[in-house]
């Protein structure tokens, strides 16, 4: 069994792929397996694969039908073996040939620790480079409460990180712009204890793409899985009780004002049919009948979130 299996789930986009794949093979640290899940319609990965056929590394998987995001990501994971998993998206590369081996040591190095990640370069086509890290107050607030994370994603892209095996540990299939988001609250909800490394250890590229392009500001996307993700928190009894719940109810909050939805019914003939946390109902009843009275009680939770971060 592979210390490590990098899971590429590709579709298209073969020169994004290949740079990936080299980087991969450029790596100190060998103890890994590739693993490519494959959810395009034509040859083309498959063809680009077939060109490292002195590889033995790479175990390649031509999807019967097309998955789709983040099914494509789940078949991976189904289908590697390693201890460790490190998700790569075909369009993200490792920063330089010692990133791997930062990454498992993370791990190695800390054993009652699941979840790992580390800065990135965030490279784009359009827009200038950057690099994405955390700062000491960032680490501290979220390792107090996971649920930071619904506010603001501070982990990053899911390239970005590494973790522990465990069979039943996937991708919500029901989401798309929030997955990754439910990722890493279930698995830090679980247990708390993670690594961060200051170094640069990824690059992700902001190349767009057909998950990007569908759900960035789609507000029925958007509504939908912000509702199904606090609706999945409130069923939590422990998060309930966290500071961080708050947060999230204010976050869902900004999402209906962003797309002036006032009330119940609008939320429903958005798409979300399911429970509605009674924070929100209240807001949204309230909302429906004064926006007046919805505006001094959107302020009031604000004040008390706002008061809650600052005491952390």
């Amino acid at each position: 069994m592979p210390k490590v299996s990098i899971c590429i789930p590709a579709y298209n986009q073969i020169e994004y792929l290949r740079r990936t794949i080299d980087s991969v093979i450029l790596q100190s640290f060998t103890d890994y397996e590739i693993i490519i899940t494959d959810d395009s319609i034509s040859d083309v990965v498959k063809d680009l694969v077939n060109e490292y056929d002195q590889i033995d590394k790479i175990k390649y998987f031509r999807n019967t039908k097309s998955l789709g995001s983040p099914e494509n990501w789940n078949e991976s994971l189904r289908r590697s073996t390693g201890e460790y998993i490190k998700i790569m998206h075909h369009d993200d590369w490792f920063y330089d040939k010692n990133s791997l081996g930062k990454y498992v040591a993370l791990l190695d190095e800390n054993p009652t620790t699941d979840f790992a990640f580390a800065a990135t370069l965030v490279a784009s086509e359009k827009d200038k480079d950057y690099i994405h890290k955390l700062n000491q107050h960032q680490i501290f607030e979220l390792s107090n409460d996971p649920l930071l994370l619904f506010k603001n994603n501070i982990v990053g892209a899911p390239s970005t990180i590494i973790f522990r095996r465990k069979e039943d540990l996937l991708f919500d299939k029901n989401m798309k712009w929030l997955v990754d988001l439910d990722f890493y609250i279930r698995i830090l909800s679980t247990n708390k204890n993670f690594e961060y490394s200051n170094d640069v250890l990824t690059v992700t590229f902001k190349a767009g793409g057909r998950v990007t392009e569908f759900c960035e500001n789609n507000m029925e996307i958007e509504i939908f899985e912000y509702f199904y993700l606090i609706n999945k928190l409130n069923k939590n009894p422990k998060l309930i009780r966290s500071k961080g719940f708050r947060r999230a109810i204010v976050k869902v909050i900004n999402i209906c004002k962003k797309y002036t939805i006032n009330s119940i019914d609008e939320v429903r003939s958005s798409g979300y049919n399911d429970e509605i946390p009674k924070l929100i109902q209240f807001y949204l009843k309230i909302n429906a009948f004064s926006k007046f009275l919805g505006r001094v009680y959107y302020k009031l939770i604000n004040v008390i979130s706002y008061n809650d971060k600052k005491r952390s």
